[in-house]
């Protein structure tokens, strides 16, 4: 099976980025669209928040005990790469936390700027 060139796929993926946002341009596509991703956010700012600190708790405690173990075997090591892991973790959790609006927000932007009337989206 042939794939196809690098030319049709970008025409693919304008012509479907078109067509999404002439259809978020119905106002009440929009608002149905709108209050979908604000319960995400929410969601996100609910769960992720909780999540993201008390993997810094755990990341941190596993951290400092894995100072205190002895530096012979791979139990020192794996404690903390595994607190490492809790504490990458918990960055990527809280970036989501602090990007969640601003997303929904500039996605629900796209349609207004393909035509529909201004929608306020506050979550």
């Amino acid at each position: 099976m042939k794939l196809p060139s690098i030319k049709a796929t970008i025409y693919l993926v304008l012509a479907a980025t078109l067509i999404s946002n002439l259809a978020i341009a119905d106002t009440s596509l929009q608002s149905a669209v709108s209050a979908q991703l604000c319960g995400i956010v929410n969601f996100v700012k609910a769960i992720v928040g909780i999540l993201a600190v008390v993997l810094f708790i755990l990341g941190g405690v596993l951290y400092a005990v894995g100072h205190f173990l002895p530096a012979t075997g791979n139990v020192r090591a794996g404690i903390q790469g595994w607190a490492m892991g809790m504490l990458m973790a918990a960055i990527i959790a809280l970036i989501l936390f602090i990007i969640a609006q601003p997303l929904v927000t500039m996605i629900t932007g796209l349609g207004v700027a393909a035509g529909a009337s201004s929608v306020s989206v506050s979550c």
